[in-house]
């Protein structure tokens, strides 16, 4: 079980190669507000394998900095094996990326997993006013759709977006880039939820990511994210039947939320 997945669990990927037609000279960069998030906001999962508690994670939004003259958030990722679990098969992993705080579209991406035998890195830096990004690690670049997102930070983009207005059957469409290639993701609104958990009642927003993948991802089983509904947007649950079992991430912690969690029910 790699737990990069619990990334994958919110935004899994199909792909295409992309073509772009930016004109960087007459390129204007978009706005969109954040309202959901900010700076000390700090969530942390757990990842079960069927009933066992295999990992911990935890999503940080940890400082406000520059890139390339643009202003950002700089957000961390990290997941690691419980100790019980290590020798067995050890994970100890690290995304960041750097989200511009006008657009909510990354600038720089940086990637390291090690999981068990398999490691892999990536340093991604994107362009978009150019149509391009950029692999540090692989010294290759290539054409990309403006606006497309890495992993993480397409998870923070979606949160800016009034799901509140969406009615149940809506879809968002975006696109993520992964493995120096652009991929198109659908994001369904299925429904609004009551949910249970360690920390209260939410009422929810469920989304499905639409899932074209093969593999681990090739299943009857759906992609569910409960969403709080409010203006926080937190996932606090994720589960994804897959081939060999089920996986499932529950929210144990959150702290320094930029809003009043009015999703929680009073006891």
């Amino acid at each position: 079980m790699r737990t990069r997945l619990f990334l994958l669990l919110l935004f899994p990927l199909t792909s295409i190669f992309a073509q772009s037609t930016t004109d960087s000279s007459t390129f204007e960069y978009r706005t969109i507000p954040n309202n959901a998030y900010k700076v000390g906001e700090r969530l942390k999962y757990s990842i079960k394998y069927g009933v066992v508690k295999a990992v911990n994670t935890e999503i940080a939004v940890v400082k406000d900095t520059v890139v390339r003259g643009r202003e950002c958030y700089k957000i961390e990722y990290t997941a690691r094996t419980v100790p019980i679990f290590d020798n067995f098969y050890r994970v100890d992993d690290r995304y960041e990326t750097f989200i511009d705080k006008q657009g909510q579209f990354p600038h720089s991406f940086k990637q390291q997993i090690r999981e068990g035998k398999y490691e892999r890195d990536e340093w991604m830096e994107f362009f978009h006013d150019q149509g391009m990004a950029k692999s540090l690690i692989h010294n290759q670049e290539f054409k990309m759709v403006p606006y497309a997102q890495d992993i993480l930070s397409a998870y923070f983009y979606v949160r800016t977006l009034n799901l509140r207005a969406m009615k149940d059957g809506s879809i968002i469409e975006l696109n993520n880039v992964s493995d120096k290639e652009v991929i198109p993701l659908k994001i369904k609104i299925r429904n609004r939820d009551l949910l249970e958990t360690e920390l209260g009642v939410f009422r929810t927003i469920v989304v499905e990511p639409i899932v074209q993948g093969v593999g681990l991802f090739k299943s009857d089983g759906q992609i569910l994210i409960w969403m709080t509904d409010d203006e926080n947007k937190i996932p606090i649950r994720i589960k994804i039947k897959v081939v060999v079992g089920s996986l499932s991430a529950d929210i144990e912690s959150m702290e320094g939320l930029r809003n009043p969690l009015k999703s929680k029910m009073k006891e």
